[in-house]
């Protein structure tokens, strides 16, 4: 089952005030839906959800056919209809290659290591009152495991 959670915050995340929208396959059962919005809502503990959920107001859910094309932060997702995340790596500044940037956090809680790049996301429709888009800002791809 693919899914997506589009967050906009206002400000920092820590200070809230953010807004969310679940966007789901259309191959997801209702069950599946309403679990994935417990999670999301802290409903059901375990990092990183329950803390993040006190810094925004999930307001609406959807669904759309959603893909992913590309490894790591050189990738493309679409949730048809909705929108275009993309991301690359950082590029050197005088030959244009690839730099190889990486985050690590041994006792992070969302992630301990990501790779860093460059993203863009374009919300094509309004989405449950959510419209925006960002270019050239932060993109981290990372592998989780949120198990607790």
């Amino acid at each position: 089952m693919k899914s997506v959670v589009v967050l906009d915050y206002p400000r920092a995340i820590h200070e809230g005030g953010g807004k969310t929208v679940l966007i789901v396959d259309p191959d997801a059962t209702e069950e599946q839906v309403d679990t994935l919005h417990q999670i999301i809502t802290g409903a059901l503990g375990g990092d990183p959800w329950s803390f993040l959920a006190g810094t925004y107001e999930v307001i609406g859910r959807a669904r759309a056919p959603i893909s992913f094309e590309g490894v790591g932060v050189k990738a493309t997702m679409t949730a048809e209809g909705f929108g275009r995340a993309t991301g690359d790596s950082l590029k050197d500044p005088v030959t244009g290659e690839d730099h190889q940037v990486q985050i690590v956090l041994p006792e992070g809680p969302i992630l301990t290591k990501g790779e860093c790049g460059v993203g863009s996301f374009e919300v094509e429709v309004e989405v449950e009152g959510l419209h925006y888009g960002y270019a050239d800002t932060n993109c981290i791809a990372f592998e989780f495991e949120w198990s607790n």
